[in-house]
This record gives C-alpha cells, structure tokens and sequence, in this order.
C-alpha cells in the first residue's frame, strides 16, 4: 500500500523493518536483514513511480515510523529500527557494501543522506499482521 501526496510519500510494509544492530553495514547481506531491505525498497521504488519526489534535493525532512504489532507480541528496539529504516532510505550508500543483490533498487531512496532528518515520530500499535508505516515529509 503506498499514499503520494504534496505533504510527503508514506509507505506501509509487511513484515519486520530493516534493523541497525550489528556492525555491519544495513545492506551488507551478512547483516542478515537482505529480506527486509529489498521489501522496503520495493516499496519505495513503486511508490516514487508516478511522483515529482526527488531524493537528491538537500532538504530537511521528518520521519515517521509506526510498528503494527499482532496479538502474538513483537520484540523490537525503537532505536534499531529507527536507525535501520533511515540508512535503507538515504541515496547515500557509501561504503564497502556490495549492493549488487539488490539490482535496480540500489537507486530507490526518499532523501540522500539521513542527516537531513531533523524531526523523529516512533510509535507501536496493535493489528493483525507485523508490518510498519512510514511517512517521510519535507520540513
């Protein structure tokens, strides 16, 4: 599911969000998250599609990031998904990871670097499937 407005692009994924917990690099395909990157570029990229967004403006921007946990619970970090989720929306992929696995989404990004991130929303709700919204608005 994706929304595309004026205010921002908001992505909605199922399943867990890409985490920053071990020293690899979030795209590293030993830090054992691949799955997860790939569902949220996919995202990304199909939502960008028919849009004037451009990730390569230097703007500031805010993000939102909302877990839907099922009835069976879901442990996870805040600040490990937080971290997680804007490395793989950041343009700005230096470094030694070999981003070839990911083909043409390697160019799916909402901004280019997560420094520009200025405003922070984390929250947890309950829904039936594990899976998480995330909204990314120009400031």
């Amino acid at each position: 599911m994706k929304d595309k407005d004026a205010m921002g692009i908001s992505l909605t994924v199922t399943g867990q969000p890409p985490s920053k917990n071990t020293s690899y690099s979030t795209f590293n395909e030993e830090h054992g998250h691949p799955n997860r990157v790939i569902a949220l570029l996919s995202e990304v990229k199909q939502t960008l599609k028919d849009t004037q967004w451009d990730p390569r403006e230097q703007r500031q921007v805010g993000i939102s990031l909302v877990i839907v946990e099922p009835p069976t619970g879901f442990l996870g970090d805040a600040m490990n998904y937080l971290g997680g989720v804007a490395d793989v929306l950041q343009a700005n992929r230096s470094g030694n990871a070999d981003l070839s696995y990911l083909g043409d989404l390697a160019k799916a990004a909402l901004y280019f670097d997560d420094d520009q991130i200025r405003e922070v929303h984390y929250s947890v709700e309950s829904g039936d499937t594990l899976g998480y919204r995330v909204h990314v608005w120009v400031l």
